[in-house]
């Protein structure tokens, strides 16, 4: 079988969607850590002895919310900035009680959010719009 190289001509580039620009992809993939890392706190929290309830709720929350911000901006949806705003802006806000690196990466994690989501390329990815070449 011989596989060939798409034609710079024709509709093949009309048809296919478009790659996800880098910030967005590494915004998909924090998000996906961090789902991961709240998953694990919550299993930590219900599993210690000592572990409260409500900070196992917490994470539980996270890590739904993390996962669904991943899923809504992998899957190219025009509203999932918004998600992804109110989820770090929400992690943001809860580290600034620690002080610490706990508090830099909340604030981090904002700061990039905001600006790869609202990067040109990121904004034309999320409403579906392209250029034409």
């Amino acid at each position: 079988m011989v596989l060939r190289p798409p034609r710079a001509g024709g509709y093949d580039g009309v048809l296919r969607r478009p790659p996800m620009p880098g910030p967005v992809l590494a915004t998909v993939l924090a998000f996906a850590l961090l789902a991961l890392l709240f998953a694990l706190a919550t299993v930590h929290r219900l599993l210690a002895e000592d572990g409260s309830l409500g900070a196992a709720v917490f994470f539980a929350a996270m890590a739904v919310t993390c996962v669904f911000v991943a899923f809504s901006l992998s899957g190219r949806r025009p509203w999932a900035a918004y998600p992804a705003y109110v989820s770090s802006g929400l992690f943001a806000v809860a580290s600034l009680g620690m002080f610490g690196a706990i508090t830099i990466v909340g604030v981090g994690l904002l700061a990039w959010v905001l600006w790869a989501l609202n990067s040109r390329s990121g904004r034309e990815w999320l409403s579906g719009r392209h250029r034409l070449r």
